[in-house]
């Protein structure tokens, strides 16, 4: 009966986890083990598939609650009609939330991209990283459209 299954320890080492993080999303319901006789959790294939989302999850910023909700969503409902209707509007719940997300991220990388090579610029300067040092430096101009320039550049130097 538990002969395909593994313990706790091999599941996190194969999901590069902790047994104590899969022992938390146990205790939260997430997941429900076999056990031995001796206590000994064991865990099948379709419970690495149910860690592994979780934790995918959990990784990309999805709470607990979140998470819970929509690994219980289908247990939830009488019929397949109903289940499917919930747990699809569950599911475009975090695809919006993922798009939101996609389109932050896609935001930040063109800011960086712009930073990256507006400061590759000043790799051949002799001049001091200051605005007093180098008042002709074009950073001094594209601070006002970066955030992470203004990070960098805006900074005031404390007196000795």
């Amino acid at each position: 009966m538990l002969e395909n299954r593994k313990k706790i320890g091999e599941i996190a080492e194969l999901l590069g986890t902790t047994p104590r993080t899969l022992r938390f999303y146990e205790e939260e319901g997430l997941v429900t083990a076999r056990r031995s006789t001796g206590g000994t959790r064991y865990y099948g294939e379709e419970d690495v598939a149910r860690f592994r989302a979780i934790l995918r999850l959990a990784d990309s910023g999805f709470s607990l609650e979140d998470i819970r909700l929509l690994a219980q969503e289908r247990e939830q409902h009488a019929t397949g009609a109903s289940s499917s209707e919930a747990v699809l509007r569950r599911l475009e719940g975090l695809l919006d939330v993922v798009h939101a997300q996609q389109a932050r991220l896609a935001r930040l990388e063109a800011e960086l991209t712009g930073a990256t090579e507006a400061v590759k610029g000043c790799r051949n300067c002799g001049n001091p990283p200051t605005r007093q040092g180098c008042p002709d430096c074009p950073i001094n101009r594209l601070t006002a459209e970066s955030d992470t320039l203004s990070l960098i550049w805006e900074q005031a130097a404390e007196a000795p």
